[in-house]
């Protein structure tokens, strides 16, 4: 009992601490590249909130292995396409690790909706507006609150913003989900030079096939010859490319759409 008592003591002493490069929310934290997204920037030395909708175990086993190593880290429930859930989520954000400064956003939350184009047709408007709602009407509730907190013009410190889109933008494939993913794309180029100029870097990565409980159902039928490297990526390898745009070295990118997918080109299909 006493050993339990000490743990819970150094956790929560462990939240009440300021991280060293401010806080970072993850949106869709709690499990594949958002987890280890999260993971990423804890070790960095971020504060993360980590945003999911409905797993509330996986996103307090993420929240208990980055304190684990010494991170800090909350969780917070929030359905992206839910505004109110989004204003709820930054002002948790703002009350978290001794008030540390919002730094960072990861815009990783979404769906995949339907595959096939028949099925597509079938969800009719309602299943456009869903995947719509949430893979892009999530990030740009997001981005606003995010720039309302890092704005310079504001009296913020700036930071940097991160989109998780996909290789599925340029094949338009599953249809509805590209179609998301290359909306999501135009809107961050839109709010490049509006962002930067209250010194917040905005930014892309796009996955290619990687381990993850949306794709791996599809890993049967992808023809591994279109990756030069051979295989499918790694959740931790995005993460590490998110990191690096989230880091100080990455100071002077911002309106990049950075490919994380084994050198898999632009427009080639899956099979």
């Amino acid at each position: 009992m006493a050993a339990l008592l000490l743990a819970a003591t150094a956790v929560a002493a462990a939240s009440a601490m300021a991280p060293t490069l401010g806080t970072a929310v993850v949106t869709g934290g709690s499990r594949g590249i958002g987890a280890a997204c999260s993971m990423r920037l804890a070790a960095m030395g971020f504060g993360v909130v980590i945003a999911y909708r409905s797993d509330e175990a996986a996103a307090a086993a993420v929240c208990e292995a980055i304190r684990a190593t010494g991170g800090l880290a909350h969780a917070c429930r929030a359905d992206v396409s839910v505004e109110s859930d989004v204003l709820a989520l930054f002002t948790f954000a703002d009350t978290c690790f001794d008030g540390a400064p919002l730094r960072a956003l990861v815009n990783n939350a979404g769906i995949l909706g339907p595959s096939g184009v028949d099925l597509a047709a079938a969800g009719g408007v309602e299943a456009l507006a869903q995947i719509m709602a949430i893979n892009v009407g999530g990030p740009m509730l997001c981005c606003r609150e995010a720039e309302r907190r890092m704005s310079t013009a504001q009296g913020g410190s700036g930071g940097s913003i991160v989109q998780i889109s996909s290789g599925s933008a340029n094949i338009g494939t599953p249809l509805l989900y590209a179609a998301s993913k290359g909306a999501l794309n135009s809107m961050t180029v839109g709010l490049v030079r509006p962002f930067g100029q209250a010194g917040i870097r905005i930014n892309t990565v796009s996955p290619g096939m990687t381990h993850t409980d949306m794709v791996d159902h599809l890993a049967s039928s992808f023809d591994m010859s279109q990756v030069p490297l051979g295989r499918m990526g790694a959740p931790a390898e995005v993460a590490n490319a998110v990191a690096w745009l989230c880091s100080d070295e990455a100071s002077y990118v911002a309106g990049a759409n950075l490919r994380v997918s084994g050198g898999r080109p632009p427009g080639t299909l899956i099979g």
